[in-house]
């Protein structure tokens, strides 16, 4: 009997024991369970990070390469433009020996003034091409906003009569001293005002309005003097969609063109430490709005975001 209750008390114990080990294996298991997920996490995330990583650098290489290949492009196009202006100029001056000598048939002088139209058009998208595969250092001195305007102007007139669209040219009192560079401003402003007459096929209002303007200050900065140009059109409007990409080199909403134009009056813009604004309306028309600050010297406190 004693034999027999000592058999049961030791298979009552090992019992417990085994119940009491099964528990501490549970445990272990939860644990390592445990373990196991958050080592499968960080696993995926490294892999997710490799991966990231790995795309990354091949964007990189892709990129280089396409730095290389645009670099490469844009000297071939640069010395193209730069052989193109030599028989250019030679087409541009007999076409105006030939206006001069057909003084007395205007028929055929319309024919001489549709060729100089032509090199001029040709000229500008030269220009444009040099500026963006060439980026000049802007040479600063005084500047007459004014006579820039007006020049721009007389350049577009053919385009300006031919879509029948009213110009309007208001240059109010300006600053007694304007830093710029000439030729990029002369750009700027035929920039916008050819992409004012392209939004208005079928006519209607270009306005070009330059004045001095208050720049705004930043932080505890001094306010400084500044120039502020405003061309507006009454044509067709930019898709809102299309508003934050107008700047951005080789996009256009147009069926014809480069999309350099909008590109190259943000940069240059830039080079004059100004600020560039575009509102528009579809069917309403755009407005660009430019501030220059008067003295590069105060250029860093005024204006800038």
């Amino acid at each position: 009997m004693e034999m027999e209750e000592k058999k049961i008390e030791l298979l009552h114990e090992a019992f417990s024991q085994f119940n009491s080990t099964s528990l501490d294996l549970e445990r272990c298991y939860r644990l390592l369970e445990v373990q196991v997920r958050q080592l499968n996490v960080e696993l995926e995330e490294k892999n997710k990070l490799l991966k990231a990583t790995i795309k990354e650098k091949e964007a990189l290489r892709a990129q280089a390469e396409r730095n290389l290949r645009l670099a490469a492009v844009g000297e071939m196009a640069a010395r193209m433009a730069h052989e193109l202006r030599n028989p250019l100029g030679s087409i541009e001056l007999f076409a105006s020996l030939l206006k001069k000598g057909l003084a007395k048939e205007p028929d055929k002088v319309k024919w001489a003034e549709h060729i100089s139209s032509a090199v001029m058009a040709m000229d500008y998208s030269l220009t444009n091409l040099l500026l963006f595969t060439g980026k000049p250092t802007p040479n600063f001195r005084r500047v007459d906003i004014g006579g820039l305007v007006s020049e721009s102007r007389i350049f577009a007139s053919h385009l300006i009569q031919q879509n029948q669209i009213e110009f309007v040219q208001e240059i109010g009192p300006m600053p007694e001293l304007f830093l710029g560079d000439e030729d990029l401003l002369r750009q700027v402003f035929l920039n916008l005002i050819l992409n004012a007459v392209d939004a208005m096929p079928q006519g209607g209002q270009l306005r070009v309005a330059a004045s001095s303007h208050q720049m705004k200050p930043e932080k505890d900065a001094i306010a400084c003097e500044g120039v502020m140009v405003t061309i507006s059109d009454t044509g067709c409007g930019i898709p809102q969609e299309a508003l934050s990409k107008i700047f951005d080199p080789f996009f256009t909403t147009k069926d014809k063109g480069t999309g350099l134009g909008l590109a190259i009056v943000h940069n240059a813009v830039q080079a004059h430490n100004g600020l560039i604004h575009v509102q528009s309306e579809l069917k309403k028309g755009t407005t660009f709005t430019l501030t220059f600050p008067v003295k590069q010297a105060f250029v860093p406190d005024c204006g800038r975001d």
